[in-house]
């Protein structure tokens, strides 16, 4: 993904009074009553259609229509998010978007466009990664990550060719109501991780990166998902590859991303992160990045993943001539040979 960073000029001219909203308000990971954040009994609420799951996550709603949804919290708020790199000034969140049909059949990068302003205080506009696709089984994600250059109340639009989706949130410094919570779980992940399981350190690693336990950190996240991947965990080998690829805590590196999507893509079955990282290698090889651009490699990495077809397939195949499609499909059979399921 190609972010464009922020000038680090456009934080001269922001004004004072931005600072002191938000130093003032005593709780500043509760949303003030002048921010109309979305909540769900201000709207109607919706039920994607299948194969999405008819329920959001705990403390958190569907929001939109089938021609564009996304997922929000009920609270309005977002809370704690981390910054992109130790001395970057901005903060990072990203977004999934959801629509009814198979975009990624024609579209590995979707042509959704997020913006985003600050409604209480000026502020620069927010940054947007391009758009990718997620596979999560048979259910599909637009993915993209946005910077937002300060905290405070922001209006956030999402648009997908004429369909378009608006929505409001608190971005705040803090997650204080949620540490308890969260802690008790890090407390009981933490001895297991520093024991050496692996299955521990992922998530140990995913609550940093994520920011279960307060702000995230990106360094003590790559930390625990390079324990977990040294032992051969592909959910954790996968998450590697996607923090080089977006420079989450490290700089950019397609080569070091492709690297850790091939070690989780040699994993069989496909479940988790192998399945996610023999499609995010095909996605490199489909533009060349950190690996040689080559449609018939990106065409065998996207028919060994699962669902089978995987949507992206379409899309190399229309690059591609007959006998390479033949070669592809070939290399694909004499992978599955060589890496049998247990």
């Amino acid at each position: 993904m190609l972010l464009r960073l922020l000038p680090l000029f456009s934080f001269l001219f922001l004004p004072q009074v931005s600072l002191a909203q938000q130093v003032r308000n005593p709780k500043p990971d509760i949303a003030p009553e002048s921010c109309p954040v979305t909540k769900p009994y201000q709207t109607s609420l919706f039920v994607p259609p299948s194969p999405y799951e008819a329920k959001a996550d705990a403390g958190h709603f569907w929001f939109g229509s089938d021609r564009l949804w996304t997922m929000l919290q009920s609270d309005g708020t977002w809370s704690g998010l981390p910054h992109y790199t130790p001395s970057d000034l901005t903060f990072r969140q990203k977004l999934l978007f959801y629509r009814q049909g198979n975009f990624p059949r024609t579209e590995p990068r979707p042509k959704l466009i997020v913006t985003g302003r600050r409604l209480d205080s000026p502020a620069p506009p927010l940054l947007s990664d391009r758009t990718t696709t997620g596979l999560n089984g048979d259910q599909q994600s637009m993915v993209v990550g946005i910077n937002l250059p300060t905290l405070g109340c922001w209006e956030i639009t999402g648009q997908y060719e004429s369909d378009e989706l608006t929505f409001v949130v608190w971005v705040a410094e803090s997650t204080s109501q949620r540490e308890p919570w969260t802690e008790t779980r890090r407390k009981y992940l933490l001895p297991r991780a520093e024991h050496g399981d692996a299955g521990a350190q992922f998530w140990l690693g995913a609550g940093y990166e994520q920011g279960w336990s307060g702000r995230a950190d990106f360094q003590e996240a790559l930390k625990w998902f390079r324990r977990a991947a040294a032992q051969g965990n592909a959910d954790a080998q996968n998450n590697l590859g996607q923090m080089y690829e977006d420079g989450e805590g490290v700089q950019k590196d397609y080569v070091q991303a492709a690297q850790w999507y091939r070690k989780a893509a040699e994993h069989v079955p496909d479940r988790g992160g192998a399945g996610q990282g023999r499609n995010n290698l095909g996605l490199l090889y489909m533009e060349g990045l950190g690996v040689p651009k080559d449609y018939v490699e990106a065409y065998m990495w996207f028919s060994l993943t699962n669902p089978n077809p995987n949507p992206s397939l379409s899309h190399a195949k229309d690059q591609m001539t007959p006998a390479q499609v033949f070669e592809a499909e070939r290399m694909a059979e004499e992978w599955k040979s060589n890496h049998p399921e247990p």
